[in-house]
Parts: structure tokens; C-alpha cells; sequence
């Protein structure tokens, strides 16, 4: 995480330590606490990503990743998921669970997804740029596994992020790759109700996009 997030996430911590509320103000506040972490959880996966390129291959981003929340939209306690609205071509995405333990990875109680969205036409691009070898790009399996592939280093390093700012080291789960469509959507964190979508330019066209759903964490370092 970058100094300024840091400095602001501290100074979030800091605030709900000293101040006293009645209990309905405390309600809410532990909602807009919610919402505050949640941004600055997407601001680490931002921040993850563009170090993953810029260590691999020196890639700078054409801008700052533009982070939108987004309402989530489910259907039988599932997320639903429309790869190709990212890109409006044929588009791969990978999923990946985050677990506060193996007990409820075990369970099917997810604590965060993250899904990682690339256009296939542009995906061995970002495969040369990350020092991966080529695939056949008329083969979905290996499509799918380049895509998987890319979004399990992003999981590892967002977990890393999420670490440096006090939260517990989160178990993570192998992914899961889809094309065009994802028929039956998604598991994601029970009761969450908005997502953060990230997208990320390479010479000003989007060639990535990220999302994430975050159940609340507990900190257990400032």
C-alpha cells in the first residue's frame, strides 16, 4: 500500500479507537467503516497490480486505475457475472476465494473473491509482458489457464497488501476459468452488497479489469 492510502487507513483506525458513541451511531458508523475499509482494500489491489507489472516488466499503466463501486447483482445467494460486459468481445475470467481459515474454505464460507477479466485477443500480450510462454489462443483450456494463472499472482500479492495493512494472513483457493459466460455466477461473501471494479490501461486501451467483494475483516495489527 502506498503512503498516502496507509495514512489515510491509520487515521480511519485511530478515529473509531478514541471517539464514543451511542450505540445507533456506532451502528452506522461500523457501516461507513465497512465501506471506508472496503475502498482501501480495492486501492491494495490496485496497488498489487501495478507492482506486478512494474517489477515483471518495468510496465507503467497508462493512468491510475479507475476503481468504481458497483451494487452486486445475484440470483440464489450467487453473483452473477457477464465477462464479456467488461469488453464487448470475447473475454476470459478467472475467480479466485479468499478464506479466513481452512476450516471455512471447507464450508464454502467465502470472506472475498477477487475476479480477474482480459480480453482474449489481448491476452498473450500481457502473458509476454509477465515473462509467461505462449499459448494457443484457439484453445480454451490453455486460455483459460494463462488467464488463471494471471489472477492467482494478483491474489498472492493483494493477499500480501492486505497483510501489510494488519489483516491475517487469508487462505486462497485454486482458481476457477471461464469464457464468454458464467452460467451459474459466483460464491461470494454472504450479505455483502457492493462490489470494487478496477480497470487498467496499457496505451490507453483497458486490457485489464479486476473485481472484488470483501466481507469485513478484523485487523490484528495497526
Amino acid at each position: 500500500m502506498d503512503d498516502n492510502s496507509q495514512g489515510l487507513f491509520n487515521k480511519m483506525v485511530k478515529y473509531g479507537k478514541s471517539a464514543k458513541f451511542g450505540y445507533a451511531k456506532r451502528k452506522i458508523l461500523l457501516r461507513e467503516d465497512h465501506s471506508s475499509a472496503l475502498f482501501t482494500m480495492s486501492l491494495a489491489l490496485a496497488v498489487a497490480v501495478r507492482k506486478i507489472f512494474r517489477e515483471k516488466s518495468s510496465l507503467k499503466f497508462s493512468k491510475e486505475p479507475l476503481i468504481e463501486k458497483k451494487p452486486i447483482t445475484n440470483f440464489m445467494k450467487r453473483m452473477r457475472v457477464d465477462p464479456m460486459e467488461k469488453f464487448n468481445a470475447p473475454t476470459v475470467v478467472s475467480v479466485i476465494h479468499f478464506y479466513k481459515n481452512m476450516e471455512e474454505m471447507d464450508r464454502g464460507k467465502p470472506s472475498g473473491v477477487l475476479l480477474t477479466y482480459i480480453e482474449i485477443a489481448h491476452i498473450m500480450s500481457l502473458l509476454r509482458l509477465l515473462d509467461y510462454p505462449d499459448i494457443d489462443e484457439d484453445e480454451e483450456e490453455e486460455v483459460e489457464d494463462a488467464c488463471g494463472a494471471i489472477c492467482n499472482i494478483i491474489g498472492g500479492y493483494f493477499k500480501a497488501e492486505l497483510h501489510a495493512l494488519g489483516y491475517p494472513q487469508l487462505e486462497m483457493s485454486s482458481f476457477e476459468s471461464y469464457i464468454n459466460s458464467v452460467i451459474n455466477g459466483v460464491n461470494y461473501p454472504a450479505k455483502s452488497a457492493n462490489k470494487y471494479e478496477i480497470a487498467y490501461e496499457i496505451n490507453g486501451q483497458k486490457r485489464i479489469v479486476t473485481e472484488m467483494v470483501m466481507a469485513p475483516l478484523t485487523r490484528v495489527s495497526a
